[in-house]
């Protein structure tokens, strides 16, 4: 009796591994057939082009593209100081609106800022454009270019 059932084992094992086998053969033919593959006369009908067929640019070419001047890319916010105590620098804090990914309702978050003011021209409560600038410092690296609204006093 034993021996019946390990013979059953085995037939069914298999039957599984040849199942799988199947499957995967299955598998690969379809990735195959959704690949796009060139045809084969189209090779022979394209034109040679002359030299190597890996160009790579001459270093002059190279020290050319890394002189040319780079566009700047600032990052711009506008928000509210909320502190002025420091010489030459404000705290300036930056609001956005958010919609929360699951209750969809509009949450309101907040970063502060550590802007270079040298002329010393913002108050507490003005509102200011700032764009990003080369580290000054290390938590400095943003300067305020614009004073937007003033603070009623």
């Amino acid at each position: 009796r034993s021996a019946v059932a390990a013979k059953d084992k085995t037939i069914m094992a298999r039957s599984y591994m040849v199942q799988c086998i199947c499957l995967a053969l299955l598998v690969a033919v379809a990735w195959m057939c959704t690949r796009s593959t060139p045809k084969v006369g189209s090779a022979l009908a394209m034109p040679r082009v002359a030299g190597p067929r890996c160009v790579r640019p001459s270093f002059a070419v190279r020290a050319e593209a890394a002189a040319a001047p780079r566009p700047v890319i600032r990052q711009n916010f506008e928000g509210r100081v909320i502190s002025d105590k420091m010489m030459k620098s404000a705290v300036v804090r930056v609001e956005r609106l958010v919609k929360h990914p699951k209750y969809h309702k509009r949450m309101r978050l907040s970063k502060n800022f550590i802007v270079d003011d040298p002329e010393n021209a913002a108050e507490i409560g003005d509102t200011v454009r700032i764009g990003s600038i080369k580290p000054k410092s290390k938590t400095k690296s943003f300067e305020i270019m614009e004073v937007v609204r003033k603070a009623i006093k």
